[in-house]
């Protein structure tokens, strides 16, 4: 293996398995040598394209390249250790960020002619897709936190569950007691803040936490549940329901998402042509 051809293994171990290659299992050795492998004759075709275009870097944009990899590391020594670890010196660096930085080109040349949608044609897009810009239900959130510690008698399972038990009985009879409440019980940071959680989509919470917030009643309370945090009582303060997004900040996203799927379409096609075409 070339030394530079360590930093594209590096990158690769890091993006799909989140481990360096010398912490890879043996099968996850093996898919990374076939990624590596069809990664780098497509980019050997792609950099004989830009030899023949007369495609090149700069240098102050492979500075800026390196620059950006050290910003990654704690400090220059840290990053010194790191590429010393995969046996990556600088000179080996800097080729591998050229070759990666030409074929970002070379792939942006392919594209530069496609146009984006005008702002009518968005406007149209939005118009007749009104399902696909509704912003999502969000619901106003807080809870009151009684954690588990074994440890502690007042926080055994029991007892935890049972403090909360009676805390929600004080709120069905009195509900605006929950902000007084969960500032003098709450074991959750957020009872500084009246046990405000916030305003919240489906999806952020733990699946308990979640599942139960969603099909409460505005003003209704939770029963006990549990998450890997303790036990707790969420109070759904508020509902704000699925609302279309404004056109104004539909037809930017609009424009935006079409430009990047028609230049990922056309990537495609013309490195599959590349690739069909002889040596």
């Amino acid at each position: 293996m070339l030394n530079w051809q360590a930093y594209p293994r590096l990158k690769l171990a890091s993006q799909h398995f989140g481990k360096t290659p010398a912490d890879l299992s043996a099968d996850e050795q093996i898919q990374l040598e076939k990624m590596l492998e069809h990664q780098l004759a497509m980019e050997a075709r792609i950099l004989d394209y830009a030899a023949q275009a007369g495609i090149s870097v700069q240098a102050a944009d492979l500075n800026a390249a390196l620059d950006e990899v050290k910003k990654a590391y704690a400090d220059e020594e840290v990053w010194k250790v790191s590429m010393a670890a995969v046996k990556l010196d600088l000179p080996s660096l800097k080729e591998a960020l050229r070759r990666e930085l030409l074929v970002s080109q070379v792939m942006d040349k392919v594209v530069e002619n496609i146009k984006p949608l005008t702002q009518e044609a968005a406007k149209a897009w939005y118009l007749d897709h009104p399902r696909q810009f509704l912003q999502p239900e969000r619901r106003m959130a807080r809870h009151i936190l009684i954690t588990i510690d074994d440890a502690n008698p007042d926080n055994y399972e029991e007892t935890s569950y049972a403090r909360l038990l009676d805390i929600r009985g004080q709120l069905i009879q009195s509900p605006g007691k929950f902000a007084a409440l969960a500032m003098r019980y709450s074991e959750c940071p957020t009872a500084v803040n009246e046990g405000k959680i916030g305003l919240v989509k489906a999806g952020l919470l733990y699946p308990e936490l979640d599942a139960a917030l969603f099909q409460l009643p505005e003003r209704g309370f939770s029963n006990i549940l549990r998450s890997p945090m303790g036990f707790h009582l969420l109070w759904c303060e508020k509902i704000h329901p699925a609302v279309p997004m404004p056109l104004d900040e539909a037809v930017p996203k609009i424009i935006a998402a079409q430009l990047d799927h028609a230049k990922k379409k056309l990537q495609k096609q013309w490195l599959t042509w590349l690739m069909q075409q002889e040596a």
